[in-house]
């Protein structure tokens, strides 16, 4: 099959994506913090049926996203995301610099960010997509609540994910090394792509 992958921005996924779903032609986007745009999304979607492509979201350096796509199919009460990482990967985040944040003599676990999925991932657009892969399973951003949090005894780049709903109660805590090359980032990132491509040709599929 023929797919594009976007691994640029989120502004370069707006530009390129419904040039690539209006030809038919599959899509795998990284940057799903554009998707909390509702009328982009929504226009990829209707891109996307119109010429029968499909748009695939890597779950990036998050999971049990199956559980909360599964969790929706009942009645989700709430959805809470909390990102734990060392000061220096926070440290030029939008939000940090616009708030004058000093992080550099940081020394103990401090909350820089509470708020919704939306105001995260434009704030942390390089911390933070994981809260845009968490809105989109839930399909519901406004009931989701994310807290970024900067610590140097951080082990790492640290997602906790709790849901509560009909199904009962789900936490999750993943500690993700950072990538060797872009400590703002997790390796489990890029390897999700690499076992959703996999995916793609097996005839064997996870969901």
């Amino acid at each position: 099959m023929d797919a594009v992958l976007e691994a640029a921005s989120q502004a370069a996924l707006r530009v390129i994506a419904p040039q690539v779903l209006s030809r038919g032609v599959d899509l795998v986007a990284l940057s799903a913090g554009a998707t909390l745009d509702g009328d982009f999304l929504e226009s990829l979607l209707k891109a996307a049926q119109a010429s029968g492509a499909r748009i695939w979201v890597p779950s990036g350096a998050l999971g049990a996203l199956d559980v909360v796509r599964a969790a929706r199919v009942g009645d989700v009460t709430s959805i809470t995301l909390t990102t734990t990482k060392p000061p220096l990967a926070l440290a030029d985040a939008p939000w940090v610099v616009a708030q004058g944040i000093d992080l550099s003599d940081t020394t103990q676990r401090r909350v820089i960010f509470s708020g919704g999925p939306r105001e995260a991932v434009r704030g942390f657009p390089q911390n933070v997509n994981v809260a845009a892969l968490l809105a989109l399973a839930a399909d519901d951003p406004d009931r989701m609540r994310v807290t970024v949090v900067a610590d140097p005894e951080a082990p790492g780049n640290v997602h906790e994910v709790e849901a509560l709903g009909s199904f009962g109660t789900m936490q999750l805590r993943l500690e993700n090394r950072p990538s060797e090359t872009n400590p703002k980032t997790s390796a489990l990132a890029a390897q999700s792509v690499i076992a959703l491509l996999r995916q793609l040709g097996s005839p064997l599929r996870f969901a």
